[in-house]
């Protein structure tokens, strides 16, 4: 990940940044995501994307039912952070966070992951626009996953959308406050906007949680330089 830092001023109590849960597009993304699957399953194309490594998703039963993953295949997201705090090599952290990232996706259903994984085709193509277009449409299928709102702020923050992304942070860290990805998406969003301070606080989170995340003790005194002007 490109140098980033996190601080979010909704969690820092800068009234002007506070997010309120707001699915940008409104009905559109439902239309345009009802069209997109119609044709996936005209062109038999939806078993190719439908087979993702994942948990089951919330598809709908035939009895127009949504069908959610077992309480047995739910990861415990609490264990998992839990041992990332107390991780004490970089090779057992990255491993962690990598499973702590797919845990964080295993109730995305399979729409949703398409749309994702569009969304990401997007920023890789320079693409900001379109990707924030694509989970603006992921959130209308399911505004109650909380990486999804993390997802978009890194769009928005692609797009130097900085109000947006701190906005979608604060949703995403309402929800899921233990997440030192998005802590760390929030930091580099605050660097960005100047609010030194603010993506210091942030970077103290993202040590809390992921104590061994690569350049994690260089970057926070960097930053408490820039924010007090004084070594730590």
């Amino acid at each position: 990940m490109s140098r980033t830092a996190l601080a979010v001023p909704f969690f820092l109590g800068d009234a002007k940044t506070r997010a309120c849960p707001r699915i940008a597009g409104g009905w559109r993304g439902f239309s345009r995501v009802r069209a997109m699957v119609a044709a996936l399953l005209w062109l038999g194309a939806m078993p190719a994307w439908a087979d993702a490594p994942a948990a089951p998703a919330h598809e709908a039963s035939g009895a127009g039912q949504p069908v959610h993953p077992s309480p047995a295949s739910t990861p415990d997201l609490s264990a998992l952070t839990a041992q990332l705090a107390a991780a004490t090599s970089r090779a057992a952290a990255a491993d962690l966070e990598a499973r702590l990232e797919r845990a964080r996706r295993h109730a995305l259903s399979p729409t949703t992951r398409l749309l994702q994984r569009g969304a990401m085709a997007h920023l890789v193509d320079g693409k900001a626009l379109g990707a924030v277009e694509d989970l603006d449409d992921a959130l209308v299928l399911q505004p109650d996953v909380a990486i999804l709102w993390r997802d978009r702020a890194q769009a928005r923050l692609a797009a130097r959308d900085l109000t947006g992304a701190i906005a979608d942070l604060g949703v995403a860290l309402q929800r899921d406050g233990q997440d030192a990805v998005a802590w760390r998406l929030l930091s580099a969003v605050e660097e960005q906007r100047g609010d030194w301070q603010a993506a210091e606080q942030a970077w103290q989170r993202v040590m809390a949680l992921d104590p061994m995340v690569d350049g994690g003790r260089a970057n926070g005194e960097r930053l408490h330089l820039k924010a007090f002007g004084r070594p730590t």
